[in-house]
């Protein structure tokens, strides 16, 4: 099975020693053969496993926050992960780089009405979570 993000809402990260957790409180969406969205899951999440060799699992996520000037700026993770407490973010475009093997996210929160753009880096495996 497949997936798909557009449309979905993360509320919430979560980080343990060797993975990045994003958790979502809309669920994301399963795709058919074609690529079509066909059905919205239920508490859903996607757990990043990330090749770190001692070196911070922080240091694998960066996110860019921008208002209306969409003029891009680095913020802190534990910045982002206080606003994703007060309002989920909508992603509406995911990108992958299988060369990098990375992942970067698009989303925009209406409440805070900004922009916010998600990198995840070396990964090494993805696990898609629902129920």
């Amino acid at each position: 099975m497949n997936y798909q993000l557009h449309d979905s809402q993360i509320n919430k990260i979560e980080l343990g020693e060797d993975t990045i957790t994003l958790k979502f409180s809309q669920g994301f969406w399963a795709t058919d053969e074609h690529g079509k969205m066909c059905e919205q899951l239920e508490n859903c999440k996607i757990v990043f496993e990330i090749d770190r060799d001692d070196v911070p699992i922080e240091d694998f996520i960066s996110v860019r926050i921008s208002k209306k000037s969409g003029i891009y700026k680095t913020i802190s993770l534990k910045k982002f992960m206080g606003l994703l407490k007060k309002s989920p973010f909508n992603v509406y475009l995911e990108y992958n780089c299988d060369f990098a093997s990375s992942k970067m996210f698009q989303m925009h929160s209406n409440y805070f009405r900004i922009g916010a753009e998600v990198f995840i880096e070396d990964m090494k495996n993805i696990r898609y979570i629902h129920d």
